[in-house]
């Protein structure tokens, strides 16, 4: 309940600071192009009732939190308020940064002899308006700095700031970041453009100068977060940051799948010409500029933070972990290999197809850009998924531990399910094709491409049956491997099970035991008996929650002596209360637990999410999909809305 009055408050709070702030800098704006110190009554209506209305909300709003902060320490370190004044941070000096671009941009068009029109950013605007916006939103943002500098000061507990604060720098850095590659494209792309507009004030000659504004404005910026970004791993608190090692993630496969696909479009276009398209010299070169401009920058990124995400990851201490991370982001790339070998065999072989039974066997337009596409979609796919998978695979078909680890790895069986699971679905698809398309010819009659329409759905699904047999054999001996090596592991990890005579528990215990690893071995032995030598043969002993709260005597002293792994169960005990769950889960739990000591994992400890948490994963990922297709179509509106 708290949270929610929290959210309402906060909300409302930087809904009305924005409110506010833009209608004075519409007011100030209309004011200063007008020449008159009192604008038009539209105008001055509009501004006014912003301002009226949002003053008194904000400061009802503001003022309740400022209050609750200062009486309760909850209030003071919640994240709703880290995240409050983190956003209204961000929603302040982002357009003190699009104005200073627009501002730069609007100067560099008009030193260059051109229409003010052509800036990338603020081309109707003055230099008045870019002020005003500067100035108020500066001042906006003072405000709320010094106020976030004073809870920092005052923080009782700062985690909960931290995440913010981490958060907010690395959305400074991508912002950043993202003015760079686009400026770095449109500088590389006016490189290609045909001599006469590479004349200064020529037309097309604004491409350079918006992307020197974005370069000129966003690499110091860029550099500057990244090295706060930096410096700040250096700190214990900081050290292996799950966001930094997401981000990290990103922009690596973001420049992997930019330069996979720029190749692929560069590719096509020089196969088109080799087999014949008349495109001239210079028209080749233009559009060759389109995929160089684009690949060049990010082929830097794949190359600068692929390089900051292999020294990541080699900073993890914890050996499973590391090439845990590792094989994720192998897996990824085998996977986007994959996927593009596939496509590209697949219209090599519907090219092949049609040129052998189509109508027209010349080699047309059509068919000709067929062949390129195929042949540029295979050439940038094939050696990714190669120099991905390969790796991978031989590091499956160890037999040390490591290959053990890599066969049982989530990531593998997920890829290779994942391959399964879309080839099943292929083939299927495929052969419904076939039978429907050989079923209609029977019944009814035979249409125009009717041998065509036959063998394309045939070449596919064969491709389909041959990948799925692939995986699927892949899958078949990871298993078979792993089942030897766990079979061994479990047979040399015998599990000593305490119980008080006659409680049912070493039973129970048992059970669970064989059904999740059925070659342990399991002795179960009263606590009323005396203790036998054997025991210390025993790799883990068990313990329900009562014994080992109130052992008897003997057991006490032997369970000091003793050094190898102690898992007690909870049970349900008069008086004491343990929460977790049912006592059947706590069982299934500990005997989980034991399997992953008896096969020499890492122990992790399950915890159930609640629902509200999974709900709130579930949006935080669909966000950030919505958030990365916005920047890619932003981007591309800038590299082809020329």
């Amino acid at each position: 309940m708290r949270s929610i009055r929290r959210l309402y408050f906060f909300t409302i709070a930087l809904i009305s600071v924005e409110v506010i702030l833009w209608g004075l800098i519409s007011l100030l704006r209309t004011t200063f192009s007008s020449g008159v110190l009192f604008p038009a009554a539209e105008t001055l209506a509009q501004a006014l009732a912003l301002i009226l209305v949002g003053v008194p909300i904000f400061l009802l709003h503001w003022a309740w939190a400022q209050r609750a902060a200062s009486r309760d320490a909850e209030e003071h370190t919640s994240s709703l308020r880290a995240l409050f004044l983190y956003l209204v941070l961000f929603s302040t000096l982002a357009p003190v940064i699009q104005n200073l671009l627009a501002l730069i941009d609007r100067s560099l068009i008009q030193v260059a002899g051109l229409t003010i029109s052509r800036a990338l950013l603020g081309g109707m605007q003055s230099w008045v308006d870019n002020l005003i916006a500067i100035v108020f939103n500066l001042g906006a943002a003072a405000y709320f700095f010094n106020i976030l500098r004073g809870d920092w000061a005052t923080l009782p507990g700062q985690e909960n700031f931290r995440d913010i604060r981490r958060l907010y720098r690395y959305l400074w850095m991508l912002y950043g970041l993202i003015m760079v590659i686009f400026g770095a494209q449109q500088v590389i792309r006016y490189l290609f453009l045909p001599p006469a507009t590479t004349i200064l004030g020529a037309a097309g000659n604004e491409v350079f100068i918006n992307g020197v504004a974005l370069l000129l404005v966003g690499t110091p910026l860029w550099a500057l977060m990244w090295m706060i970004c930096q410096r700040a791993e250096s700190e214990t608190i900081e050290t292996g940051s799950l966001l930094r090692l997401g981000i990290l993630y990103l922009l690596s496969l973001a420049g992997v799948i930019s330069v996979l696909t720029s190749a692929g479009v560069l590719i096509d276009l020089l196969l088109r010409r080799v087999l014949g398209q008349e495109i001239p010299l210079s028209e080749l070169i233009s559009q060759a500029g389109g995929p160089i401009s684009i690949g060049v920058p990010l082929a830097a990124i794949w190359a600068y933070f692929g390089r900051c995400l292999t020294a990541e990851i080699g900073a993890v201490a914890d050996l499973p972990r590391r090439a845990g991370l590792k094989r994720l982001y192998y897996y990824i790339l085998a996977l986007i290999g994959l996927v593009a070998s596939f496509t590209g065999l697949a219209l090599l072989f519907s090219f092949i197809v049609e040129a052998l039974l189509g109508a027209n066997a010349i080699l047309g337009d059509v068919l000709r850009n067929r062949l390129a596409g195929a042949i540029s979609t295979l050439l940038a796919g094939l050696p990714l998924w190669l120099a991905a998978w390969r790796p991978m695979q031989a590091e499956a078909l160890e037999s040390e531990a490591t290959g053990d680890h890599a066969r049982r790895s989530l990531v593998r069986r997920a890829f290779l399910y994942l391959a399964i699971f879309a080839t099943v679905i292929g083939g299927m698809a495929s052969a419904i094709w076939l039978f429907y398309t050989l079923l209609f010819a029977v019944l009814d009659h035979a249409t125009e491409n009717f041998l065509v329409d036959v063998f394309n759905a045939l070449q596919l699904l064969i491709l389909f049956i041959a990948f799925l047999a692939y995986h699927w054999a892949a899958l078949r001996r990871d298993g078979s491997r792993a089942a030897v090596a766990l079979t061994a592991r479990q047979a040399q990890f015998a599990v000593l099970v305490f119980e008080r005579q006659e409680s049912g528990f070493a039973a129970q215990m048992a059970a669970a035991i064989q059904r999740i690893s059925p070659s342990t071995p399991v002795i179960t032995h009263p606590v009323e008996q005396t203790i036998p030598e054997t025991a210390e043969a025993a790799r883990a002993v068990v313990l329900p929650f009562d014994l080992a709260l109130n052992p008897p005597e003997a057991l006490r002293l032997w369970l000091i002596e003793y050094s190898g792994h102690k898992v007690i169960v909870p049970e349900t005990v008069n008086d004491w209360y343990w929460p977790g769950g049912v006592p059947h889960n706590r069982i299934n739990a500990a005997a989980h637990i034991l399997q992953q000591l008896a096969e020499g994992q890492e122990v992790r400890m399950v915890a159930g999410n609640s629902a509200w948490q999974t709900v709130a994963y579930v949006f935080a990922v669909l966000f950030g999909l919505q958030l990365l297709f916005v920047l890619f179509t932003l981007g591309l509106s800038i590299v082809f809305g020329e």
